[in-house]
């Protein structure tokens, strides 16, 4: 059996059409990252349910919101906190996700909640920030080997 180890996973912002113009990998300094598909649902209650409803889920938004600790210099962490004050289009980039088996989501996205460095006085300072994808992404299924 193998487990799954986080630090596998790749997550890169930007590409064509989109700023930064070159892909920037999110790692360095990150801690932890906190997937969400942030669900949407509907509950419904029938007469032959006994009281019991049923759910059906209506939509959904895959997002994934980062910690850790800001490293000046690092090219994804501070193109993300060049956009604190910047709202509208600017927050707009390409968003992928490669998980450790290869298999890959990647479309249009929105950066947000961007908390700016804080903490203690004698700690790293402490940053988050979301990233939400626009709409449904593309998936690519890993290569299979035969």
């Amino acid at each position: 059996m193998s487990f799954l180890l986080n630090h596998g996973y790749v997550f890169e912002i930007g590409g064509t059409g989109f700023l930064p113009a070159t892909k920037l990998r999110i790692a360095k300094g990150i801690t932890s990252v906190d997937p969400d598909s942030n669900e949407e649902s509907e509950e419904t209650y029938y007469y032959d349910g006994g009281g019991a409803a049923e759910r059906d889920i209506t939509g959904f938004m895959l997002s994934y919101a980062f910690e850790g600790h800001r490293n000046y210099g690092d090219p994804a962490q501070d193109y993300i906190f060049s956009l604190l004050a910047k709202v509208g289009p600017d927050r707009k980039t390409v968003f992928s996700v490669t998980e450790p088996n290869g298999d890959k989501w990647e479309g249009p996205a929105t950066i947000s909640d961007i908390k700016a460095p804080g903490g203690d006085a004698n700690a790293k300072g402490e940053i988050e920030f979301t990233i939400s994808f626009d709409g449904m992404p593309t998936f690519t299924a890993a290569p299979t080997t035969p």
